[in-house]
This record gives structure tokens, C-alpha cells and sequence, in this order.
């Protein structure tokens, strides 16, 4: 039966992670795939592909990269691909550029029911967690999957891909990832430069909190796990103090550029500049 996907996402990571699972459900083989452009890709080249059995396996699948770029006329010939449920071809339309897709040419794909979409927008790191449990049946304590969470909130799918194929490997196939494994892996709690800078910076120690930042920077710390680890202690703050407005004030500041890191508003060392000189001058306190 025929299939279509819209994957409107720039992180290749998760684009590559869907198509290979996409792909397994509809039992394709990896050397049964055409892969086409949608900056050069003619009406009949989609034609073709959409319609030429494979040679070397009973499904096949068509990837369309670029999707932003594609003709009127091929958009119409996908259109007409994705309402006939007859075939055993898997259409993968891959696009960067969500905002393109406002255009009017797009009307027909953005309305089409046939046509599953697959967008990264809105998702967190708990979500990408969750949907990696889901996917490799982990098996992973709540309050692990919490922390891991936290540390990775501005993270993109393919860091939290990374980590967790980290800690799954670390746990082995029949084990548990606990805090325990999350604490050593992900970044050390205890001895890290990120957990001093996090302590200095909390404990309003300006200098030494300026130090630790140059020190994290130059050695080409992770923004991500740093501003992550923040959210980390601040959770844990807000837990012992729930009735504390101006703790939550914080951490909702705190979120909001971790919000602007992961959908690339800010890039990662700007974000973390901006949100140390914030906590510094006192504006989060």
C-alpha cells in the first residue's frame, strides 16, 4: 500500500532516524530506495520513481530532499500519488524549511489527508526521550528519564539520540538506566566544571561564576548540557521550595532560553553569555 511523509525538520539526526523507521515498518530494504532532489527533480523523474517497481525487493521508497523546492507539476503528481493506496512505495518528502510551506503552491500538500506530517516544532527533550524509549524498548527508571530530561532540554533529537545510545549501552541489553548512569555519563555532577558554574552561578558568586564560564568556554563545553544542568539544580530548588514565586520566575526565564536555544533563535554560546550576564546583574533574583 502506498504511503507519503512530510518531514519538515533541519536536524538531519531526527530526519534520518524517522526515514530508517519509517522504512522498517514498511519492511524496506536500504538498497530499494531512490533518493531524489527537489531543486532538480522534473515531473517525470518523480514519475518514475513513484511508479517503477524495484527490482531487488517487493517495497521500495522514494526520498525527496529538499521538498521546499519542488515544482507545481511534481507537487501534482504527488498529490495523485499519495490518494491511490494501490503500490508498495513509500514516499519521504524532507524539507529544512517549514515556513516555505506557507506558500500557496503547498495548499494541495498541506491539506492532503493522505499525506502524514512529521514536525520537530513544539517537541521537547522528554518527548524525544519517551519517543526513544518507545522505539528501542529501553528500559529506564521515571526519575532518570526525568533528569535526562532536564539536563537536555534545549537538546536537538540527534544529542538526545547520542546520550541515550550511550546509556542504553552503558546499562547493557537486559539492564536499567538509573540516575546513577545519567549522573556518570551525561556529565558528572559532583566533579564537572558544569556543576561548579552552576553552584558559583546560583550562589550569586560573580567572579568565580565568570571564571568557571571562560574556562567551560574555551574548552568547548556543550551550551546545551550547561544551561540543562541549570534547569537540573533549579527543578530540584523549586521541589524543596514550591511555594517560591521567584524560583519559578527563574526557571521559567531560564527555559525560555533554552526554548530560543533549541529552535536556534539564539545560537548556544550567545544563549548561555546572555542568560549568565541576566543571573549576574540580578534580574532572575
Amino acid at each position: 500500500m502506498n504511503s507519503a511523509h512530510l518531514i519538515l525538520s533541519n536536524d538531519h539526526s531526527y530526519n534520518n532516524g524517522l526515514a530508517r523507521k519509517l522504512m522498517a515498518q514498511h519492511g524496506i530494504r536500504p538498497d530499494a530506495v531512490d533518493t531524489l532532489d527537489g531543486k532538480t527533480a522534473d515531473v517525470n523523474e518523480i514519475n518514475n520513481a513513484l511508479y517503477t517497481d524495484s527490482l531487488i525487493a517487493q517495497n521500495k521508497a522514494v526520498i525527496v530532499n529538499n521538498a521546499e523546492a519542488l515544482k507545481p507539476g511534481a507537487i501534482g503528481v504527488i498529490l495523485t500519488f499519495a490518494q491511490s493506496p494501490e503500490g508498495n512505495t513509500l514516499l519521504l518528502m524532507v524539507s529544512g524549511s517549514m515556513d516555505t510551506f506557507k506558500q500557496a503552491k503547498f495548499a494541495g500538500l498541506n491539506a492532503a489527508k493522505t499525506i502524514k506530517r512529521h514536525t520537530l516544532a513544539g517537541k521537547t527533550a522528554s518527548v524525544f526521550i519517551q519517543d526513544y524509549i518507545r522505539e528501542h524498548a529501553t528500559k529506564i527508571t521515571r526519575a532518570a528519564a526525568d533528569m535526562l530530561a532536564d539536563i537536555l532540554d534545549a537538546a536537538t533529537w540527534g544529542i538526545v539520540e547520542q546520550e541515550m545510545d550511550k546509556l542504553s549501552t552503558y546499562a547493557g541489553k537486559d539492564g536499567t538506566i538509573d540516575e546513577n548512569t545519567v549522573s556518570e555519563l551525561t556529565f558528572n555532577l559532583n566533579r564537572s566544571d558544569t556543576f561548579q558554574f552552576v553552584s558559583e552561578l546560583l550562589g550569586h558568586r560573580d567572579a568565580a561564576a565568570l571564571r568557571d564560564l571562560a574556562r567551560i568556554q574555551e574548552t568547548g563545553g556543550d551550551s546545551v548540557m550547561v544551561i540543562g544542568a541549570i534547569l537540573w539544580k533549579l527543578r530540584q530548588m523549586v521541589t524543596a521550595k514550591p511555594r517560591d514565586a521567584a524560583l519559578r520566575n527563574r526557571m521559567k526565564r531560564i527555559y525560555e532560553y533554552s526554548y530560543a536555544l533549541r529552535t536556534g533563535t539564539i545560537r548556544g554560546p550567545l544563549a548561555l553569555d546572555m542568560m549568565t550576564i541576566e543571573l549576574l546583574r540580578g534580574k532572575l533574583y
